[in-house]
């Protein structure tokens, strides 16, 4: 327990990034496993069949809990939460970019998530980014 205390200790700005990102991608595949019709309908993604509802288990909850393990093992393993906070950083902007770009594309920007999701993102972007220029302007 004392090392994993000295690996968040290591790099503070990096470990709260890290924390916030394995929370998020666990708490997601626990929402999309549990309920997955009710969450993914609140995403304007709806299932045509019972094969939908498990793959919107496995891509939204599964993938999720994995994005989220992986970003904690490689933490440990590497024994930093400097990798796991650039790897989220990948994932996150471009999940955000993308979406930015194919709303406007798809004209999406009227719809119900995207008025959450867009904002939402936003901030959780500037905030991974302020953890990693803070992660290597005091560490």
């Amino acid at each position: 327990m004392e090392t994993i205390k000295q690996i968040f200790m290591e790099n503070i700005p990096a470990s709260i990034a890290v924390i916030g990102l394995v929370g998020y991608f666990f708490g997601m595949a626990i929402v999309f496993i549990i309920s997955p019709i009710k969450n993914a309908e609140s995403f304007s993604v709806k299932p045509v069949d019972n094969a939908g509802k498990t793959e919107i288990r496995v891509y939204y909850g599964g993938i999720s809990f994995a994005l989220g393990a992986f970003l904690l093992y490689l933490t440990l393993a590497l024994k930093t939460a400097s990798y796991s906070l650039v790897g989220g950083l990948f994932f996150a902007t471009t999940v955000f970019v993308t979406r930015s770009i194919f709303l406007c594309v798809d004209k999406g920007w009227k719809c119900p998530y995207t008025k959450l999701a867009i904002p939402a993102e936003g901030l959780f972007v500037i905030a991974l980014w302020t953890c990693f220029i803070l992660s290597k302007v005091l560490y």
